[in-house]
């Protein structure tokens, strides 16, 4: 007969996989529904056709680059959907496939390391924007604004999804794939410079594009620590520490200083948000942090857009969107602090238990 406590085990890890599943749907809408939006709207097709004279990104946190192709908006939307499909599909068959991860949580606990990101990505997103939320009416209470990200009067709404849609692959490319990855490359070609793995123009020029794509892959492979053996504190070694604070910190202090809404409060809440992209970079991938990075971004804005746009059911759905990742952030975030509390009070109990106290 099972106890109380396993009881309220099985009870919370069913609880997690219903809102898993719902919150990857409501996912999957939002990503069908940006074409929808784009392309089968008026004003969404005049936009679509507006041309674009190159394609401006950043590397290394701040070197912009432009790539020379004359294209218009619609063709830069539907390239730029394409690649979030893609790193969803990344995310779905990662560490064995999401149904595997969603049978597996009915049996025992979630190994965050070492299970399907699409599977906790909303374990990672609701609490991060619930801290974020908490962050910044704490803030606000200090008298430190966050602000608004704004754009120009009269700026149609799908100029501005396409800026949302595009700034999570952009921003990615500049403070995690180029200015984590490449350093974390030079290091790894450093160290397993003789290694047969390496040796040669073409090994070593593929470790560079798989560290800058997936670290962890690129670890594993030279028997470098990394996440899924050790873990997320002892997988992540102390360069990978350092590069994650200072993109985090960069991060945070680039979107105060090129305006566009932003306060001197918008620091923390992107360093914050910076920092866990960095970290799922690691232990994922680039798909990871994108997907992460496009929740916050291209996620409300269609989901408001379709609100606006359709009415109706949307209004509803866009509702439900907004209390379900509120609720869920908080409830996730208060579990996370009790089970941290309760392995610190673990670690404690033992560290006293082997001191030898007088009598």
């Amino acid at each position: 007969m099972k106890t109380a406590r396993e009881s309220a085990a099985v009870l919370l890890r069913f609880a997690s996989a219903v809102l898993i599943v719902a919150s990857i749907l409501a996912y999957v809408a939002s990503l069908v529904l940006g074409p929808l939006l784009f392309f089968y709207t008026s004003e969404g097709l005049k936009i679509a056709a507006r041309g674009i004279q190159g394609i401006p990104l950043e590397i290394f946190m701040t070197i912009p680059i432009t790539i020379p192709i004359h294209t218009d908006m619609g063709s830069l939307f539907a390239a730029v959907w394409l690649v979030f499909v893609l790193c969803v599909l990344a995310a779905w068959y990662s560490r064995g496939g999401f149904i595997r991860a969603l049978k597996n949580t009915l049996k025992g606990p979630i190994l965050t390391a070492r299970t399907n990101f699409l599977f906790i990505m909303p374990l990672v997103a609701a609490p991060l924007l619930y801290a974020s939320v908490l962050l910044q009416q704490f803030q606000a209470t200090q008298g430190v604004q966050t602000g608004n990200l704004t754009f120009p009067p009269q700026t149609s709404p799908y100029v501005i999804l396409i800026n949302l849609a595009f700034a999570p692959i952009n921003e990615e490319l500049a403070f995690r794939i180029t200015s984590i990855g490449i350093p974390l490359a030079i290091f790894l070609l450093y160290r397993y410079w003789n290694d047969p793995k390496v040796v040669g123009v073409s090994n070593r020029a593929k470790l560079i594009i798989v560290t800058m794509t997936s670290p962890e892959r690129a670890k594993a492979s030279l028997g470098y620590r990394n996440v899924s053996d050790r873990g997320l504190v002892r997988g992540i070694s102390a360069l990978e520490w350092i590069l994650i604070l200072i993109t985090s910190a960069a991060f945070g202090l680039a979107h105060f200083l090129l305006g566009g809404g932003w306060e001197i409060g918008k620091v923390s809440t992107a360093f914050l948000a910076g920092l866990v992209f960095g970290i799922m970079f690691v232990a994922y991938g680039a798909y990871a942090a994108i997907l992460l990075h496009w929740f916050f971004d291209y996620y409300f804005t269609v989901v408001n857009l379709a609100e606006s746009t359709y009415g109706g059911i949307f209004h509803v759905f866009s509702s439900v969107v907004d209390l379900t990742s509120i609720i869920a952030g908080e409830i996730v975030l208060v579990a996370l602090l009790l089970l941290w509390a309760a392995h610190f009070g673990n670690y404690l109990s033992s560290k006293i238990g082997q001191i030898d106290l007088p009598d």
